[in-house]
């Protein structure tokens, strides 16, 4: 009888492992849930202050926003535009970046001004494969903190989890992904509410609160300090 047990139990819980894992991959609700839950076990930051240990974290700089509020402290380009160089050769991300560029485009907020000239862009747009950062996507910026002003942007698309049909990526959640960090590119930070900011990042394409928030941002005087340069880093949970 003992044998059994030891036997079966394991059974048991491979089942339900393995039940989970359909569920997630078939069920758009709960992917979005667990993926914001996982986000905010992996970042647990708050104007960079990890809420289960209290220690300050030193290079990520994420933060959640109020449902009805987008805002930025990581700076704004000068102007609601900016070149692009899309560096990327497999045709799935590509074509997710140049729908994400010409989905922002559209709505009239801002314009990616796309370039052949990979040192003249002030934003680029490239892969990496990297399964150990547990981000879909990843956006690093500098601005200039003296002027409030981005100054660069690279923006990165993970294919370890966008590329690998066990996380259930969608194209279109590909190209929300792509909108997502193109959105930290313009100088958004997250936002909880039903938004193409939204941690998890690969829910929601761009929504009339995305548009509004880039118009508010472009609208304001950017933060300024006695610094000469800052860097930031977003990501987006996979």
């Amino acid at each position: 009888m003992g044998i059994r047990r030891r036997l079966f139990l394991p059974l048991i819980y491979l089942l339900l492992f393995g039940g989970i894992i359909w569920f997630y991959q078939n069920n758009a609700f709960f992917q979005q849930e667990a993926n914001v839950a996982i986000h905010d076990v992996q970042v647990l930051t708050y104007n960079g202050i990890n809420k289960l240990t209290g220690k300050k974290v030193a290079t990520l700089t994420s933060q959640k926003n109020d449902t009805q509020k987008t805002s930025s402290s990581d700076g704004r380009w000068q102007h609601a535009n900016a070149t692009v160089y899309v560096d990327l050769t497999n045709p799935v991300l590509r074509n997710a970046a140049e729908s994400a560029i010409s989905q922002w485009n559209r709505t009239g907020a801002f314009t990616f001004n796309e370039t052949s000239d990979k040192s003249k862009a002030d934003i680029v747009i490239s892969a990496i494969n990297d399964k150990s950062n547990g981000a879909a996507g990843l956006t690093n910026s500098s601005t200039n903190a003296m002027t409030g002003y981005l100054v660069h942007a690279d923006v990165q698309l993970n294919a370890a989890y966008l590329l690998n049909p066990s996380y259930g990526y969608s194209q279109q959640r590909i190209v929300n992904t792509a909108e997502h960090e193109l959105g930290h590119a313009i100088g958004l930070q997250h936002n909880n509410g039903t938004s193409v900011m939204q941690p998890a990042g690969s829910f929601y394409t761009i929504q009339p609160t995305d548009v509004q928030a880039v118009q508010n941002l472009y609208s304001s005087t950017p933060e300024t300090n006695q610094s000469s340069t800052s860097q930031s880093q977003q990501q987006s949970n996979q």
